[in-house]
C-alpha cells in the first residue's frame, strides 16, 4: 500500500473517527469471543479424537497417527469439492497485503482449518483466526458503503484483534500489518494502528480470563546472566537461522510445486497430504500439530534425544508443514516455523553448551522466522513472548532477527517474497 494511510487520514473527522474506534471495539469483542470459542473447540475435539501416547524415538507412532491425518485429508478434499471452494485460501499475510478478506469464502476456510488442526496437520491457529477477524472487518466496512480504503482499514483492524487475543499482546497484529504494508506515516498510525491496538486489547481482555496467554511463555527456559559477547553470538545465530531458512524455504516451495498439479483433484490432494503427514507422524510423533504441545516435551527431554534426532525433528517438521500446505489443509505456518527454529536452537546449545539455551532458542527461532516470512520485528516480538525473554535477551533476539532479514534480502534482492507466502499462495510461484 503506497500512501493509502495519507488518503484515508485526510478524510477523517472527529465524528467519522469515532465510528472507526467504535468499530474497532466491536471487532475486538467479536474476535475475542470467536477466538475463545475456536481455541476451546479445537482443544476439546483434539482430546476427544486423539488417544494418548508416549513420546518416544524413531518409529514410535501408532496406526491412529496415520489414519486420522488421512481421514482428515479426505474430509478436507471432500469439503473443497462439495462446496466448490477456491483451490487454495490465501493466508493472513496475503489478506493483509490485499486489504480485504472475502466474507463468503471465510466460513469454508475456518471449517477446513478445524479439520486441519484437529487432524494433526503441521499448521497453527493464527490463519483461521486472522481470516475470521479480517472477514468481519471487511463485512462491516462494506455494509456501511465504505470505499477500498475503508475496507482495507476494517480488515486490518479485524486481523489485529484476532492476533491481539491469540498472542496476548494488543500490538502483535498491528505490528505484523505494519511491516507488511510499510506505510509509515502519522496518518497510518491514526487510521490503522490505533484502532488495531484497541481491537487487540479488547480481544485480549476477553480471552485472558478464560485461556490466559495461550502461547505466552510457551517455553520455560532458565535465564542466565546476560553478557555483552552474546550480542556477537546473536549475529552468528542469525546467520545460522538464515541458512536454515534457505533449506526450509526450498522444502516448502518444492513441495508446493509438487502438490500443485493436484489442485484440480482436491480429494486426491487431501489424501496424499494426509498420508504424508501421517507417515511422518508414525516415524516421529512429535511432528504432529502446530508444535506448541511438542516443544515443551522436547525442551524437557532434549538431552536424551541426541543431535541426530533434533535435526531430524526440524527437517521432517518442515516436510510435514510443506505437505500440510500443499495438501489443501488450512492453518498458519508461523508456529510450525517457530518449532523448527526452537529445535535447531536446542541443537546449537547441545553442540555449544557455552551458548545459553535461551539465547540459542530465541535467536534461531526469530532468525528463521524473519528470513522465511521477511517480518523481522514481528518475529522478534513474538519469539520474546513465547520464551518470556527479558529486555536484554530481547535485544539479542531482535539483532539475530534483523541480521537474518538483512542477509536474506542481500541474497534474494529487495523485491523478494517470503517463502510462507509462496508456499501458501494460490498462484504458481
Amino acid at each position: 500500500m503506497t500512501g493509502s494511510g495519507t488518503a484515508a487520514g485526510a478524510e477523517e473527522t472527529p465524528e467519522r473517527y469515532g465510528v472507526v474506534l467504535a468499530r474497532a471495539v466491536a471487532l475486538g469483542v467479536f474476535t475475542g469471543l470467536f477466538g475463545l470459542a475456536y481455541l476451546t473447540g479445537i482443544e476439546e475435539l483434539t482430546e476427544l479424537i486423539w488417544p494418548e501416547w508416549e513420546h518416544a524415538g524413531w518409529f514410535s507412532g501408532n496406526l491412529w497417527m496415520v489414519l486420522i491425518p488421512v481421514l482428515a485429508g479426505l474430509l478436507v478434499g471432500l469439503v473443497y469439492r462439495i462446496f466448490h471452494l477456491p483451490t487454495r485460501f490465501p493466508g493472513f499475510i496475503d489478506d493483509l497485503k490485499d486489504g480485504e478478506v472475502d466474507p463468503e469464502t471465510t466460513p469454508g476456510a475456518v471449517g477446513i482449518a478445524v479439520v486441519s488442526l484437529v487432524g494433526g496437520s503441521s499448521l497453527g491457529p493464527e490463519a483461521p483466526l486472522g481470516a475470521a477477524g479480517g472477514a468481519a472487518g471487511t463485512w462491516l466496512a462494506r455494509r456501511r458503503g465504505g470505499n477500498a480504503e475503508d475496507v482495507r482499514q476494517g480488515s486490518f483492524v479485524g486481523i489485529s484483534g484476532a492476533f491481539g487475543g491469540l498472542l496476548s499482546t494488543p500490538i502483535g497484529g498491528p505490528l505484523l500489518a505494519f511491516e507488511l504494508e510499510h506505510d509509515q506515516t502519522h496518518n497510518y498510525y491514526y487510521t490503522n494502528l490505533v484502532p488495531g491496538v484497541i481491537a487487540g486489547a479488547v480481544a485480549f481482555g476477553i480471552m485472558w480470563p478464560v485461556v490466559g496467554a495461550p502461547f505466552g511463555g510457551l517455553l520455560a527456559i532458565e535465564r542466565v546472566d546476560f553478557k555483552s559477547w552474546m550480542l556477537l553470538a546473536a549475529v552468528g545465530l542469525g546467520v545460522f537461522g538464515t541458512l536454515a531458512a534457505v533449506i526450509v524455504g526450498m522444502i516448502l516451495t518444492s513441495l508446493a510445486a509438487l502438490m500443485r498439479p493436484l489442485d484440480a483433484r482436491p480429494v486426491l490432494r487431501g489424501l496424499v497430504g494426509g498420508l504424508a503427514v501421517g507417515a511422518i507422524a508414525y516415524m516421529l510423533p512429535l511432528t504432529l500439530f502446530s508444535g506448541q504441545t511438542s516443544l515443551p516435551v522436547i525442551l524437557g527431554e532434549y538431552e536424551s534425544f541426541g543431535i541426530e534426532m533434533l535435526l531430524a525433528l526440524a527437517l521432517f517438521k518442515a516436510v510435514a508443514l510443506g505437505f500440510s500446505l500443499g495438501g489443501g489443509f488450512y492453518g498458519g505456518p508461523i508456529f510450525p516455523t517457530f518449532f523448527i527454529g526452537a529445535v535447531l536452537g536446542i541443537a546449537v546449545n547441545a553442540l555449544f553448551p557455552d551458548v545459553p539455551l535461551i539465547l540459542a532458542v530465541g535467536a534461531v527461532m526469530a532468525a528463521l522466522g524473519a528470513a522465511i516470512a521477511l517480518l523481522p520485528l514481528s518475529m522478534a516480538v513474538l519469539t520474546a513472548i513465547l520464551i518470556s525473554a527479558g529486555l536484554e535477551y530481547f535485544g539479542a533476539i531482535a539483532l539475530a532477527s534483523v541480521t537474518a532479514y538483512a542477509l536474506r534480502i542481500a541474497l534474494t534482492g529487495p523485491d523478494a517474497e517470503g517463502d510462507m507466502q509462496q508456499s501458501a499462495s494460490a498462484e504458481t510461484p
